[in-house]
């Protein structure tokens, strides 16, 4: 514990190097590796980014931030209990990264882009991660994760056509009470679609996006979710109102989606979204209407209105939005938060749609000296039928070649109402040409509500709390090129009190977590570079779920490539 509080202590002295640091006049710009062909039109206008603030968990995950070669690590960590599907994933640049874990864990990335012709591109992205060596609480090669996408894009004189395809392969071994599980949980996901996009914009013109995709999710030898997606996209602006200004334009859109999902039954969502926008000098105005229609159950009909003001040249935005949706709770969404989820999806009307009644967002947004920006603001969401994680006592299993009959250590759902009252803050520094800083912050109160009422004695004790959600969280990251061929790299994520519920109906409330992160590149050449990374410095060997401890402290030394 102290070895724990003397590293926490060293690294918010870091921290506090990098506040009092020199500053120089630049504006900090985050760069993404996502590249889209074509903008939407109405990106023309002044759009503020709406700030998001979801309840995401530590996970290990092979990603590369660094396309543009300056590397930024990535606090997100590797734990095996992370599913997570990313789809659609395009960018022009040529990498590799490929490293090796003090558990014998390789990891490996190469994506390539290349225009096959001056009308035609293809794109080829592969990523693998997993863990050789035995570990505590999993069996050993615990989990094992593979993507492989394809990506073209032709290009027409009245636009291009995207299409791509998506395989993702993850492996992960259950905790048995007894014996050891010869076999594990094997999560399949392959999505494959495309989207036409218009040439040109909106202004005087009706531009048009139109898409479609076929998702398929299964579980060697279980369930199988299909889900079909279609999305049309319209709009067409002009200067109605204002001056003949390009900059200034009116717009008037339409998102229209359909959503359709069969696990054993079928459920469909219908959506319909006009709006319209306006832009000047000094403000941006969004006011539409969102309209859901369901199976089984009522239309749903929610505001979508937001704004921002822009005041002293744009140094403040305040901005404020309302709104509301509905979505179809999938089976996919469910594995991808925690894939040692067992329950009977045979039923699958009891899911149901998730329905945010109220989204509230109001804050303010603040540019610092040319080379601060800042956020604060609040959030109030009223969500219904949301799924929560509990202990799942009646799953029993056996497998081929086999005759012990397993008890797992496994989870079943329940679905509560609840209101989300968040308060956020985040920065971006640049506190000089070689050091630059960035923290997030978000604290959240929760008020849980049952959706079944009349719940029997025996069952009183899986509601109440929103399971597995964290009062607060602290994301601090930090890098500094320390000289020509040498940039140290820092970031920690602090998970605040969580409540999980046991099998023998006790509550157990889960410490903070701190996972703290150190990397260090060192360029060899202008295209290759060395690198280090440790995860999970102080061995923090936090509970994502119960029974589910992290991997715990792992380093990393490995190569990165760009060509």
């Amino acid at each position: 514990m102290k070895n724990k509080s003397l590293i926490i202590s060293i690294l918010f002295v870091f921290i506090g190097i990098v506040a009092v640091a020199q500053q120089h006049n630049e504006q900090v710009t985050v760069e993404s590796s996502y590249r889209p062909q074509i903008k939407r039109s109405e990106r023309l206008l002044k759009m503020p980014e709406m700030p998001e603030n979801e309840f995401d968990i530590p996970a290990y995950k092979v990603d590369a931030r660094d396309f543009n070669y300056n590397y930024k690590m990535d606090v997100e960590t590797m734990s095996a209990v992370s599913y997570k599907a990313d789809y659609g994933v395009e960018g022009k640049d040529n990498f590799l990264k490929a490293a090796i874990g003090t558990n014998l864990s390789p990891v490996f990335l190469f994506r390539h882009y290349s225009d096959l012709s001056r009308n035609m591109s293809l794109g080829v992205g592969v990523k693998h991660y997993s863990s050789w060596l035995e570990m505590n609480d999993y069996k050993k090669s615990s989990f094992m994760n593979n993507n492989f996408n394809v990506m073209a894009v032709n290009k027409f004189k009245r636009g291009q056509l995207r299409s791509f395809v998506d395989y993702k392969y993850d492996m992960y071994h259950l905790r048995a009470y007894e014996g050891e599980n010869p076999h594990g949980r094997n999560i399949h996901s392959l999505n494959l679609g495309a989207k036409w996009l218009a040439s040109g914009s909106s202004y005087r013109n009706i531009y048009n996006e139109i898409g479609g995709d076929y998702r398929t999710t299964w579980i060697m030898g279980g369930t199988r979710e299909n889900q079909f997606n279609a999305n049309v996209y319209l709009a067409y602006s002009d200067n109605w109102i204002s001056d003949k200004n390009v900059n200034d334009l009116q717009t008037f859109a339409a998102d229209v989606e359909l959503n359709y999902n069969n696990i054993y039954q079928g459920q469909m969502l219908f959506s319909v979204n006009p709006y319209f926008t306006m832009s000047g000098d000094f403000y941006h105005l969004h006011a539409g209407v969102r309209i859901d229609f369901k199976t089984g159950d009522n239309v749903g009909l929610y505001p979508d209105v937001w704004g921002s003001i822009f005041v002293l040249d744009n140094v403040l935005e305040f901005y404020a939005k309302f709104g509301g949706k509905t979505k179809i709770n999938t089976f996919a969404d469910i594995v991808s938060e925690n894939p040692f989820v067992t329950t009977n999806f045979s039923n699958f009307s009891e899911f149901g749609y998730e329905k945010t009644k109220i989204d509230f967002q109001g804050g303010v947004k603040a540019k610092i000296a040319n080379n601060i920006d800042a956020h604060v603001g609040v959030r109030y969401r009223d969500i219904k039928n949301s799924v929560f994680f509990v202990p799942d006592y009646d799953f029993y299993a056996s497998y081929d070649e086999d005759e012990t009959i397993y008890h797992l250590e496994t989870f079943d759902l329940v679905f509560q109402d609840w209101d989300i009252v968040s308060f956020l803050a985040d920065v971006r520094w640049k506190a000089m040409e070689k050091l630059s800083f960035a923290a997030d912050f978000s604290f959240n109160s929760f008020t849980t509500h049952p959706v079944i009422k009349d719940l029997a004695p025996e069952e009183e004790y899986l509601y109440g709390k929103a399971w597995y959600k964290p009062t607060f969280t602290v994301t601090l990251r930090g890098d500094y090129q320390l000289a020509e061929a040498w940039k140290l790299n820092a970031a920690m994520k602090v998970l605040g009190r969580r409540w999980a519920v046991t099998t023998d109906k006790r509550e157990v409330r889960f410490g903070p977590a701190y996972d703290i992160q150190l990397g260090a590149d060192y360029q060899i050449k202008d295209d290759f570079t060395a690198f280090i990374e440790i995860h999970n410095l102080i061995h923090d060997k936090y509970k994502l779920y119960y029974d589910y401890p992290s991997l715990g402290f792992e380093a990393f030394v490995g190569i990165k490539y760009r060509f």
